[in-house]
C-alpha cells in the first residue's frame, strides 16, 4: 500500500508541483493551503504518514500546525519548509517534533531525499516499538513456566548484551564509590580508553570539569533520582573535549536499595557544530559574506560598553557606494550583486583579521566596527577601503566613507547618527572621500 502525505502550502502551485513530483515517486499524496483544514484530515482521516508544511502562512504559523499535529498523531512525521532567515523555527518545529526541515528554495530530489529519510525512521521507530511491546508480551508467558522464563531470560540477556554494544551512545555504571563497573563498546569507541581502563577508575576522570563536576551530578541525582539531558564535555584519551548529553538514574537491587549509578552519554559533536553554523546563518548576509545589520547593532553595544570599560579606543566607518542606483539600473541586479560581493570581499582584505567587524547595513550601505583603532588608525583603513574599490574599476563607483572615534557620552544612536552624516557630508562633496567626524569645530576630509 503506498504511503500517505499530506502537503501544507499557502501557495496553490506548490502544492501542484510538490503534489505531481511525489506521486511519480509512488506516493499517495493530498494537499490543502489552509492549515485548519490539515489538522481536521489529521484528525478524522486514515492515518497519514508525512505531513509536509510551510512555516510562513497568513492563517496559521507552521510551529502551531506541528505542535497540534503532533499531539493528534505522534507517529505523523513532519517536514517543515524554511526561508533561511527563519530557521530559527525550523530549529524550534523540531523541537516539537518534526523529523527535518527543507531551506526554500528547494530541490525536488533534495524533497524525495527528506521523505525517503523520515519515512525510513517513522518505520524503524515504529517497528522498535512492536518489537519491544512483542518482548514485553513473550516475558509474560514466559514467566508462565520456570524453564521458559529461564530461556527467555537467556535469550533477553544476549539481546541486551548486543543492543548495549551495538549502540553509539555510551553506557557506564558506577558504584557507591562511583568507580566504573561496566562500560559499552559505545564509551570504549567514544573516548578512546580501552575496557580495562576504564572498569574500576573513577568517573570524575572522565569529566572535563574533574571532581567537582561529578560531585554537583551526585548532588544533583540525590535531589531528583533521575537526571536527564544534562549537557557536559567528556575528556578523550587524547586530550580532546567531546561535548555530550547524559542522562543518569539509580539501579536498585532486589530489596530496592541503589546498586550503582547508570550513565547513557550521547556524543553531541554534531548537534554543537549545526547550532553553531545555524547561528551564524542567522547573523551573516549571505550575499556578501558580511554580518548583517541586526548583528551589528549587538555588537556596537557591547564593544561600546568594553571601549568605555576598559578605555580603549573604539571607531566606527560607515560608507556606501557613490551612483549605485544608476549602475544597478544600467547593468541589472546581477551586475549589481557582483558589485555588493566584491565590496564585502574587499571589506575583509583591508581589515584586521579576527578584531574588525564588517556589516552589510542595508542596500549598498556598509559599516566597520574598529576596536581598539584610533583615529589615525581607522583613517588608514578607511583609505585602503577607498582605494580597494577605486581600482576595481565598476565604471565610475566610488565610496563615500564617514569616520568616527568614540568619545565618552555619545549614545550608541549618536554614534551612528554622526558616523553617517559624515558619509552624507562626503557623499554631498563629490563622493570617492573620507569625512571625519570631530567635536563641532572641526570637521575635514
Amino acid at each position: 500500500m503506498k504511503e500517505r502525505l499530506l502537503i501544507l502550502d499557502d501557495e496553490p502551485h506548490v502544492l501542484d508541483v510538490l503534489g505531481e513530483h511525489l506521486e511519480d515517486e509512488g506516493y499517495d499524496c493530498s494537499g490543502t493551503t489552509s492549515p485548519l483544514e490539515a489538522i481536521e484530515r489529521v484528525k478524522n482521516e486514515d492515518q497519514f504518514t508525512v505531513l509536509l508544511t510551510d512555516l510562513k502562512m497568513p492563517e496559521m504559523h507552521g510551529i502551531e500546525v506541528v505542535r497540534e499535529c503532533k499531539r493528534l498523531d505522534p507517529d505523523l512525521a513532519i517536514i517543515v519548509v524554511t526561508a533561511l532567515p527563519d530557521v530559527k523555527n525550523a530549529v524550534q518545529a523540531m523541537r516539537l517534533g518534526a523529523e527535518d526541515y527543507v531551506l526554500k528554495p528547494f530541490d525536488l530530489s533534495e524533497i524525495s531525499l527528506c521523505v525517503s529519510r523520515v519515512i525510513e525512521k517513522r518505520s524503524l521507530i515504529i517497528g522498535r516499538r512492536e518489537h519491544e511491546k512483542e518482548l514485553e508480551r513473550r516475558v509474560r508467558e514466559a514467566t508462565k513456566d520456570i524453564e521458559e522464563a529461564n530461556q527467555e531470560l537467556r535469550a533477553t540477556k544476549e539481546y541486551l548484551e548486543n543492543l548495549l554494544h551495538s549502540t553509539a551512545d555510551a553506557i557506564i555504571t558506577t558504584d557507591a564509590e562511583g568507580k566504573v563497573t561496566f562500560v559499552n563498546e559505545g564509551g570504549v569507541r567514544m573516548l578512546g580508553y580501552t575496557q580495562e581502563e576504564w572498569i574500576g577508575a573513577p568517573i570524575e576522570k572522565f569529566y572535563a570539569g574533574g571532581i567537582e563536576e561529578a560531585h554537583h551530578i551526585t548532588r544533583l541525582l540525590d535531589e531528583r533520582t533521575k537526571l536527564q539531558n544534562y549537557e557536559t564535555e567528556l575528556l578523550h584519551k587524547n586530550d580532546t573535549v567531546i561535548p555530550a548529553s547524559m542522562s543518569f538514574s539509580f539501579v536498585h537491587d532486589a530489596d530496592g536499595n541503589v546498586a550503582s549509578t547508570l550513565a547513557i552519554c550521547k556524543d553531541i559533536t554534531r548537534q554543537k557544530q549545526l547550532e553553531c553554523e545555524l547561528k551564524e546563518m542567522s547573523i551573516k548576509d549571505s550575499l556578501t559574506g558580511l554580518y548583517n545589520q541586526r548583528h551589528f547593532y549587538d555588537r556596537l553595544a557591547a564593544e561600546i560598553e568594553r571601549a568605555r570599560r576598559q578605555n580603549h579606543p573604539l571607531s566606527l566607518l560607515l560608507f556606501d557606494i557613490d551612483q549605485f542606483k544608476t549602475y544597478n539600473d544600467c547593468h541589472g541586479h546581477l551586475a549589481g550583486d557582483n558589485v555588493l560581493q566584491a565590496t564585502g570581499q574587499i571589506v575583509m582584505e583591508c581589515t584586521r583579521e579576527h578584531v574588525d567587524l564588517g556589516f552589510r547595513y542595508g542596500g549598498d550601505e556598509f559599516t566597520l566596527i574598529l576596536p581598539e583603532a584610533d583615529e589615525e588608525q581607522a583613517h588608514s583603513i578607511a583609505e585602503r577601503i577607498r582605494e580597494g574599490f577605486e581600482t576595481r574599476r565598476f565604471d565610475a563607483l566610488t565610496v563615500s566613507i564617514g569616520l568616527m572615534t568614540y568619545r565618552k557620552g555619545h549614545s550608541l544612536r549618536t554614534f551612528i547618527q554622526f558616523t553617517d552624516a559624515m558619509m552624507f557630508d562626503a557623499k554631498r562633496s563629490g563622493g570617492n572621500q573620507i569625512y571625519v567626524y570631530r567635536p563641532p569645530a572641526a570637521t575635514s576630509s
